[in-house]
Formats: C-alpha cells, structure tokens, sequence
C-alpha cells in the first residue's frame, strides 16, 4: 500500500498531513487549491506529491494519529477534486485519490503528478473566500506559490525569486541528466521544428531542433535508400519476422492474391541526438512503409511508419506491454519521425503513431524459440504465386 511508504516519513516538501478533509464550502476550497498549487510547484526531487488526509502529526515528537475518514461528510473524489482544480486553471497537474484501509480507519491521499514542461501552475482566475470575522482569503490569478521544506508559500505572498528561478530552470529541464532532458523534450512533439527545403534540393542530412532550446537537436546523417528491402522479396514469414516482427496478420494480408503490397518496403538507419554541438547518442530505428495494411474498406492510405531495433524491444523493455513501449524514449523518436511525414488530409493526422505497434508480433519477440518451435511447420513456407498488379 501506498501509506506503508509515506508513513515513516514527516511533513516535508512532498509530503502533507491533514486531520480531516476541506470543508465543502469556500473557504476549503480556496484552501485545497492552494495546497495542491504549493505541492505541483514545490522543488522536491521526488516527482509524486502527496496530501494524506486523516492523519495528525504531532509537531515535537512527529507521531502520527489516524482519524478515519470514511464517515467525514467533506470526502471527495478524484473527480471533484479535478472539476474545482479546472474551474480555476487552464492546465492542472495529473491528480489521483486513493483510499487505503489502515488498522486504525481508512484515510485518503490527493496523488499530485505535476509534468515538468507545464510548471509552474498558476490559476487564471482568482479564487476568494470570506472568514468568520470578515476577512478574505485569496488564492491570486497567475501568483506562484510554491513549497519549502514543509512550509506553502502564504496566500497573500508569492514565492520568492530564488524558487522561481528554480521552476523555470525545470520547466525547461535543466535539473535532469541529457537523456532525461532529451525525452522530456520529445513529449512537446509540436515543437520540434524540421528546417524548410527546397524542392529537390539535395541534402547530406535530415535534421529537427526544439524549438524552445535550440541547442537540442535529432539528425539523420544520410538517406538510407539504397538499404530499402522490399516486402515483396520475402522468401516466407520467418524472413520477415526476424527483420521486423511485423505480425502474421500482415503476412497473410500480403500474400493474399492481387493485394497491392509490391511496394511495401523497410531499411534501418541511425538517428543523432545532439545538445550544445555534441554528439549525446545514436539510435537505430527502421522506417517501413506500407501501403494499404491499416485502412478500412473505403480508405486507401499510403503511409511511412517507424519502429525501434528488435534488439531493443528484445533487450532493453522485454515487452512486458504496448504501454511501456510507448512511454520507452525510443519509441518517442519513432513518434516525432512519424508525425513530421503526415500531411493535413492523412487519415493518421487523428491517430497516434503507436497504430503501428498492433502490427508487432509479441508472441515471437517475448518467446523467440517457442515462437519457432510452435509454428515452424508453416514459418518457412514459399510465399503462394500471385500477380502484383
């Protein structure tokens, strides 16, 4: 459970404790908001944040009394939370509520998921309450309030230069390792920017910049062309399979007669990660181009794909899902590659690029041998005669 990590721990600067929930009225929500603005902002090293509801922490000795908080008429859930949160901010962080049993009640904890590209949150409208005696309370439109140690930024107060300086150095990356910094980057698809060419022009390389720091850069040394491999020249599935691990399902669309998949092709080529003139790593990724495999009935759609190394799927994420794949860093260059060759009427321009994952036969890459051993009597079959116009 989640509290068996948390409840060793004091208040700190990812770390929050509630007694009770936030009162349903104004006054808890402007106390909820700021709150969960302190927490997406504060400077912590840990990416996750968390307010416990239904624990009291005794300020000297730091022991932690549970108050159950199944019976408290203020709960929420995680969509409450999210909707207030959205009246008032134009982006919010990623926001989970969880329940958890402990021997002494249950209690609820606000996940804050803050993303490093969008700090620091701000509301765009001002959220206001009166006190009891009279007095407002206000959480201001785009003031920055953050957290330090386990101290919020006050309401009538912004956060001090030093911590904002501090999100916008992250905002930009700079607290992470190159790599790191490079996938961040590659989660702002449309702002890598690919320079204008002429037609026909020729070029020793394809490039693409950030366009929020021009210093991080992709290249494509050279085209491949003269490496393409043409589907058609297939001998039998195994060939293909151990090239590309394109599924049976396209095998068998392909070998079909009179399908149009003659000018179905694949090659590898390697991709430059560059930041401040130095060369960081170089991936290798295959473009494969196929013609009509994806499209319904009334759609013909020519389209070029991109996919990662079987070496890495193998090795590197073991392909324990499609998920995890698509959350891998290579996968996120296959993803900008894709999306720089769409025009604006492609039937993909509303697809993710990760369409062509359903292609990939799991089967194969996380058992080869047992794959082999399955389904060799057919694996090495001639490919059927058929015209290929």
């Amino acid at each position: 459970m989640l509290w068996d990590n948390l409840s060793a721990s004091v208040e700190n600067d990812y770390i929050d404790f509630k007694r009770e929930w936030y009162s349903k009225d104004k006054l808890g929500e402007v106390d909820m908001i700021h709150d969960i603005l302190c927490m997406s902002n504060s400077l912590t090293d840990s990416f996750d944040r968390y307010i416990v509801i239904g624990i009291e922490e005794d300020k000297s000795t730091k022991e932690k009394i549970i108050h159950d908080v199944s019976a408290d008429n203020n709960c929420r859930q995680s969509a409450d939370v999210i909707q207030t949160l959205r009246n008032y901010m134009s982006v919010i962080p990623n926001i989970e509520l969880i329940r958890e049993q402990t021997d002494c009640g249950y209690i609820d904890i606000i996940k804050i998921m803050p993303v490093a590209r969008e700090l620091p949150y701000v509301l765009n409208k001002e959220c206001q309450a009166q006190k009891s005696d009279g007095k407002k309370v206000t959480v201001r439109k785009e003031w920055i309030y953050s957290r330090n140690s386990d101290r919020n930024t006050p309401k009538d107060e912004c956060c001090i230069k030093a911590e904002l300086e501090e999100l916008f150095a992250r905002k930009r990356g700079e607290h992470l390792p190159i790599l790191e910094r490079f996938s961040m980057y590659l989660d702002d698809i449309k702002n890598w920017k690919r320079p204008r060419r002429y037609e026909n022009e020729e070029i020793s390389e394809d490039a693409y910049y950030y366009a929020r720091n021009h210093k991080f850069k992709i290249v494509i040394p050279q085209l491949y062309y003269d490496k393409l491999v043409n589907i058609e020249k297939a001998n039998n599935y195994a060939q293909l399979l151990a090239e590309t691990a394109l599924c049976k399902e396209y095998w068998d669309y392909r070998n079909r007669p009179n399908h149009s998949c003659y000018d179905d092709y694949y090659y590898w080529f390697n991709v430059e990660l560059w930041a401040d003139n130095t060369l960081i790593a170089i991936y290798s990724l295959m473009h494969i181009f196929i013609k009509y495999y994806f499209s319904d009935n009334h759609i013909t759609e020519k389209q070029t794909f991109y996919l990662p190394t079987i070496e890495d799927l193998e090795r590197v994420y073991n392909l324990k899902s499609k998920e995890e794949i698509e959350k891998s860093f290579v996968w996120k260059l296959c993803k900008l590659l894709f999306s720089s060759e769409l025009t604006e009427d492609s039937y993909f321009s509303t697809n993710d690029a990760s369409i062509i994952l359903d292609a990939l036969n799991y089967d194969y890459l996380q058992n080869y041998w047992g794959y082999i051993k399955e389904n060799g009597d057919w694996l090495y079959q001639p490919v059927i005669q058929r015209n290929s116009d």
